[in-house]
């Protein structure tokens, strides 16, 4: 399994991997949706355990902290990262004046990643 390099998901979000050793890796995440600003990337940390993969999205970067943070649980399946998300929040809003209750700090969902061709730019079938 080659898991470094980069991977896009269903809504052209970027996960790139650059650095995997002794079952932790390094990376950024780019996304496309959501509150976090598009075309920024986001320091990424993860481990792996066979074809099992978790890894931290932490919304803040030298422009802005977006009080949040994101945590991704999958599995790879050849060229395919199949994952659950749950997104904590610190603020509803995007001006971040009003702080999240309990209750709705967190919101869950899947992606499914692609492993990209890195020569020609476009997602490998």
């Amino acid at each position: 399994m080659q898991l470094e390099g980069e991977w896009r998901n269903q809504n052209g979000s970027i996960l790139r991997i650059d650095d995997l050793s002794d079952g932790a890796f390094t990376g950024t995440f780019e996304s496309t949706k959501g509150r976090a600003a598009r075309h920024r990337r986001y320091p990424v940390r993860g481990v792996v355990n066979g074809n099992l993969v978790a890894f931290a999205v932490n919304f803040v970067d030298e422009h802005a902290n977006l009080h949040s943070i994101c945590n991704f649980s999958g599995r790879v399946e050849g060229d395919v990262l199949h994952t659950v998300w749950v997104l904590a929040r610190a603020f509803e809003d995007a001006e971040q004046r009003k702080p999240t209750q309990p209750w709705n700090t967190f919101l869950v969902n899947a992606d499914r990643f692609v492993k990209s061709d890195e020569q020609s730019g476009s997602a490998m079938p």
